[in-house]
């Protein structure tokens, strides 16, 4: 008799465990039972050159915005629900790590779109002539090596339409996720004598 009860402790033991961990792989999944908020965060990695010279932009602001689309009566609606940013380094090259957000509203997969601004180059990917090389050029896939060509702006009209309709500083963003592109986009608007982005002013 105390065997039969001690097996059945054993097995009532085993199966919560893996009750538990098909509740926590459904989370990390965005499966339908997922018991906890949990939000994946895809990664990018790449290299930004010039897309006439093929060479090497350095500290160019890369922002990777994540959405995610609810389905409503009128259609799906999509809005932001994180970021990450980075600097490209000597290489032109950078990575913007996959990261899981724990306890947050939206949970699951996030489809990211990825933004890239250098001062006097146009912005990936609104610029007509800036693309993702082999990729989709709005909407490049994550956790893929891929190369980006800037076109290199040549007159003062070229840079302040670019800054001014192509960079969009993504103000539902805090600024401590794109203060770097913040920062790259107001180096341009000071060199053109325009009204900068609005930072915190404990950032000031």
């Amino acid at each position: 008799m105390e065997r039969r009860i001690r097996k059945k402790w054993k097995l009532a033991v085993v199966g919560g465990c893996l009750f538990i961990f098909f509740m926590i792989l459904g989370t990390c999944s965005g499966g339908v039972f997922s018991p906890f908020p949990c939000l994946y965060l895809s990664s990018f990695n790449g290299k930004v050159i010039d897309a006439i010279t093929k060479e090497p932009i350095a500290k160019a602001a890369v922002l990777a915005v994540y959405y995610k689309s609810v389905a409503t009566v009128a259609g799906s609606n999509s809005f932001v629900v994180d970021a990450q940013e980075t600097l490209t380094d000597e290489k032109g090259e950078f990575n913007i790590s996959w990261k899981m957000r724990w306890f947050v509203l939206c949970r699951g997969d996030s489809r990211g779109k990825i933004i890239i601004f250098k001062p006097s180059y146009g912005v990936f990917p609104d610029h007509k002539q800036a693309k993702a090389v082999g990729e989709n050029k709005s909407w490049p896939s994550p956790n893929k090596y891929i190369v980006y060509e800037l076109p290199k702006l040549k007159t003062i009209k070229e840079r302040k339409r670019n800054v001014i309709y192509g960079a969009d500083p993504y103000s539902g963003i805090s600024y401590e996720k794109r203060k770097l592109y913040i920062k790259a986009i107001n180096e341009e608007r000071r060199s053109l004598g325009l009204r900068l982005e609005s930072i915190p002013n404990k950032e000031r």
